[in-house]
């Protein structure tokens, strides 16, 4: 998997609201800035304990026909192809879906709301490389009259033959950027033929589907409104196939040639990548446990306040995880009756992870991380005994001795505490 230009996530939160196109169940969907690294993940917040499936070739599960699903850690999500072709066709590597309904909303049966959302707020660049598939050779998968091969090139360009006997073949190849993905692709609508309805709504999907959000071609090859492009049925095609190829977690820099596929075979073409070598994902990173944090920082019980690391990137960003529980000394004396965390603790605790993480790259031996300022923190909610703290700091700016430092306590998904920070190492 070759790495050049910047990965992306959105500037600030996004939130639609509609109906699944399948299953026609009302939906409020939001999208949140992610981490670098941290890829496409769906969120159920509906759910108890709102699990999380990440975009992956893994992630993909049959269990609804004529969509993409995903489904892992009891989170199941149908229907994600065409918010995925969005997030693939701008350039976005790395967010977080919130929904409260088993799929995204339909909108008008294309990605173009998608699109003009995600244009409106902007992207922001996170100064990691980028992820591509990149093939040095031809990769093809074939099966009947269906075929799609990836040939070597420079960008990303989409050839799709698409025919169908009640319309006219269409064949088109487009060269896909940001610019030309809202233009030519995104606005391409869903379809469907008159004579596949009664069988569509026997197998129970189809149920937000209206002739607003889907184009239904009769018997003639007309359409049941009129075409937004002369070749809008190969072009939501394309936009399909993006959105199904973005489950490898990126797009490849290479010609795809696309024959009558449809959104299994694509699934399974992402697959048979996946097992030839083509999509290698970063290891997973085991969890730095107590005993081996505090051999770097220098703190002793009580004053030990992360108790895990689960994530982190040298010299860039941590998240640490401190359980709050009742028989800390701090609860003897900080309202004992109704025990709260002191803020300043968690301003503390956010300090010993980018400690941990600066003095862990760039330290010397006998060096100790100690504050230098504290600015803008906020307190939004009271931690009490019980609370699982979610530690996130990121390196705003790192000289050879001094760290700049963005912190946030979460408790669950809500913020809890934020600050800014800057630590100095010194000698003892």
């Amino acid at each position: 998997m070759a790495k050049t230009d910047s990965q992306q996530t959105i500037q600030n939160e996004i939130t639609i609201t509609g109906k699944g196109l399948m299953l026609g169940e009302p939906v409020t969907l939001t999208l949140k800035p992610a981490p670098a690294d941290s890829g496409i993940v769906f969120r159920r917040v509906d759910t108890a304990d709102k699990p999380e499936v990440k975009v992956c070739p893994e992630a993909w599960t049959d269990i609804l026909p004529r969509c993409t699903s995903l489904q892992g850690n009891s989170a199941t999500v149908s229907s994600v192809e065409h918010l995925l072709s969005a997030l693939g066709g701008l350039g976005v590597d790395n967010v977080t879906v919130e929904l409260d309904a088993p799929e995204p909303p339909g909108l008008d049966g294309s990605a173009v709301s998608y699109v003009e959302n995600i244009q409106a707020i902007g992207l922001v660049s996170q100064d990691v490389p980028r992820n591509f598939i990149e093939v040095t050779e031809p990769f093809a998968l074939s099966s009947g009259d269906r075929q799609l091969v990836l040939l070597p090139a420079d960008a990303l360009e989409v050839t799709f033959a698409y025919a169908h006997p009640q319309t006219t073949p269409q064949v088109v190849t487009f060269k896909i950027t940001p610019e030309s993905y809202a233009r030519d692709i995104a606005p391409a609508r869903s379809f469907c033929f008159e004579n596949e309805i009664e069988a569509l709504q026997a197998l129970g999907i189809g149920k937000g589907a209206s002739y607003d959000n889907v184009l239904v071609i009769n018997e003639a090859g007309e359409p049941s409104t009129p075409l937004r492009f002369e070749d809008e049925f190969v072009r939501h095609k394309i936009l399909d196939l993006i959105g199904d190829l973005y489950l490898a977690g990126c797009l490849p820099k290479a010609h795809v040639m696309a024959t009558r596929t449809g959104h299994t075979f694509h699934a399974e073409f992402v697959q048979a990548l996946a097992e030839a070598g083509h999509l290698q994902q970063a290891p997973v990173q085991e969890p730095i446990e107590v005993m081996d944090i505090y051999e770097v920082l220098p703190h002793r019980h009580p004053m030990c306040m992360v108790d895990r690391v689960i994530e982190y990137e040298s010299k860039k960003r941590a998240v640490g995880i401190k359980n709050v529980t009742y028989n800390e000394p701090i609860f003897e004396g900080h309202f004992p009756t109704q025990p709260v965390m002191p803020g300043v603790l968690q301003i503390e605790a956010l300090a010993q992870l980018a400690a941990w993480l600066v003095l862990r790259d760039i330290g010397k031996e006998g060096e100790l991380g100690y504050f230098r300022s504290i600015n803008k923190a906020t307190f939004r909610r009271a931690v009490i005994p019980g609370d699982q703290l979610r530690l996130e700091i990121e390196v705003a700016q790192l000289r050879s001795r001094l760290a700049r430092i963005e912190g946030r306590v979460y408790v669950g998904d809500e913020l809890a505490t934020e600050a800014e920070l800057s630590i100095v190492l010194a000698s003892v």
